[in-house]
């Protein structure tokens, strides 16, 4: 049976001493925490940082989508069988191929 030392049964004050932690800051949990301490100069050099990595990022995004070329090809027409095909859900195991030839106006870079 598990006995405390606040029962009213005679113990020593040794025997209840040594069930207590020791009274180190590890154990008794206070230790110092570390706080991070900025100044404002780090903060906006951070900030200006950031927003200039940011901008760099955005001008280079910008640079490569302006040399995407797109082809459009209107395939309404040709396929026009397989899409009323597929307008009716119970033909959905049916196969339909549909082939468009084309060419590249230029030499694509």
């Amino acid at each position: 049976m598990w006995v405390t030392c606040r029962t009213r049964m005679k113990r020593k004050s040794q025997d209840c001493k040594s069930r207590l932690p020791d009274n180190s800051a590890m154990k008794q949990q206070q230790l110092p925490a570390f706080r991070l301490q900025l100044s404002a100069n780090e903060i906006l050099s951070g900030f200006f940082a950031t927003g200039v990595f940011c901008l760099g990022m955005g001008i280079i995004l910008l640079l490569s989508a302006k040399s995407i070329r797109e082809i459009e090809i209107n395939y309404t027409e040709k396929c026009a069988s397989c899409a009323r095909l597929r307008e009716d859900a119970t033909n959905f195991d049916k196969e339909c191929n549909c082939s468009i030839s084309f060419y590249l106006p230029q030499k694509m870079e």
